[in-house]
């Protein structure tokens, strides 16, 4: 284990957007089970059917989904080392090892959250704290982009997407993927919708993060650290080697 935690979020936070959505989905959920009670009650009731299967239906599914990418997002964290940074399911690596159960010798590449991504500070080429939506926005298109041409066949490892809706920043860091690691090292071939996917060893990764101006404070008292950038550098960006 590396040494002091310079900068830590083990949790990214709830946020507010994601919480009502599905609050107000589980709400409709359960409005639209009471509404086909009611409708099977006494005679003379109005009936109610017709607008509580779809509630039901629909509500559960919006509350189901953002349920899930809440717990996606307060699975993945960041936490700065005087000779590394580490994104993903640091809280989780905690536990494991008080248990004696980590590392995991692999991981399904759809648990990725799970995993611990080491970037020791050679092998960082710049990091890229964005807050300007339009940046995160390009982040966001840049990596459909490189989904779409890859035709859902593989995922770049170290790059969190499910738990950045919403986000008000994000953290890129630019690495030589030769020289960083994981933990576990080895992660399965998942099997998708369109065929096998397969995990990518990614120059790019991203993680949300909490409190930007922390951060690069921390940060820049490291002499063996890269600079911190607000904008991403000119070009697409890549999520595989060529």
């Amino acid at each position: 284990m590396p040494g002091q935690v310079i900068y830590g979020e083990d949790h990214p936070g709830l946020r507010w957007q994601m919480v009502a959505i599905a609050t107000l989905g589980w709400v409709a959920f359960i409005g639209g089970g009471a509404a086909m009670v009611v409708n099977g009650g006494a005679p003379g009731v109005p009936p109610l059917l017709g607008f509580g299967v779809p509630a039901a239906i629909i509500g559960c599914l919006i509350g189901a989904f953002y349920s899930m990418a809440l717990a996606i997002s307060r699975a993945v964290g960041l936490r700065v080392y005087e000779d590394s940074i580490q994104i993903g399911g640091l809280h989780g690596r905690d536990r494991s090892l008080q248990r004696g159960t980590w590392p995991p010798p692999t991981l399904n590449v759809s648990m990725r959250r799970k995993a611990v991504f080491i970037c020791p500070w050679q092998a960082t080429d710049g990091l890229y704290l964005l807050t300007e939506r339009s940046e995160i926005k390009r982040f966001r298109q840049d990596a459909t982009r490189y989904t779409r041409s890859v035709r859902g066949k593989k995922i770049p490892l170290g790059v969190f997407s499910g738990a950045t809706a919403f986000a008000d920043a994000i953290l890129v860091i630019s690495n030589d993927p030769r020289r960083t690691e994981s933990e576990p090292r080895e992660f399965d071939v998942q099997r998708g919708q369109y065929g096998p996917l397969f995990p990518v060893r990614s120059p790019t990764w991203m993680v949300p993060i909490r409190n930007p101006e922390a951060f690069r404070a921390a940060v820049q008292r490291l002499p063996q650290a890269p600079p911190v950038y607000d904008f991403l550098p000119e070009g697409r960006l890549r999520f595989e080697v060529s």
